[in-house]
C-alpha cells in the first residue's frame, strides 16, 4: 500500500476559503471509485502554543499500489479534477507531493 501526501501552504488569510473547499469538494468527484483507491483524509493543521505556527493543510490518499496512483494521475477524472484549481494568492508556496510506501500498520482490530 502507498500513501500520497500532498501539502498545501496555505496563506492564514486564506485558511477558511481553503477549508471550506477542501471540504466540500476534494475527492468525491474524482478519486471515489478508481481502481486501486482506498481512502482519503483531509488534514487540517492545528496550533499549539510554544510550537511555530503551521499553515500546511494535508491530503493523504491511500492506494492498493503506486500502478493504480499512477493510472489514476492519468485519468480523464484526474484532469477535471485538477481543471479549476484555487486562486494563487490561497498560498505561500507551491504544493508538495510525498510519496510513501506502507511497510507497517498497527490498528485496533
Amino acid at each position: 500500500m502507498i500513501v500520497i501526501m500532498t501539502k498545501f501552504f496555505v496563506n492564514p488569510k486564506y485558511r477558511e476559503d481553503f477549508k471550506k473547499r477542501a471540504i466540500e469538494g476534494f475527492g468525491e468527484k474524482s478519486i471515489k471509485g478508481q481502481k486501486g483507491f482506498i481512502k482519503m483524509n483531509v488534514l487540517e493543521p492545528k496550533n499549539f502554543e510554544g510550537m511555530p505556527p503551521n499553515d500546511v493543510f494535508i491530503i493523504e490518499t491511500y492506494w492498493e499500489s503506486e500502478e493504480d496512483f499512477i493510472r489514476f494521475t492519468e485519468s480523464e477524472a484526474f484532469r477535471k479534477a485538477h481543471e479549476e484549481p484555487p486562486p494563487k494568492e490561497w498560498f505561500t508556496t507551491f504544493p508538495v507531493v510525498e510519496v510513501y510506501e506502507v511497510i507497517k500498520e498497527v490498528k485496533e482490530e
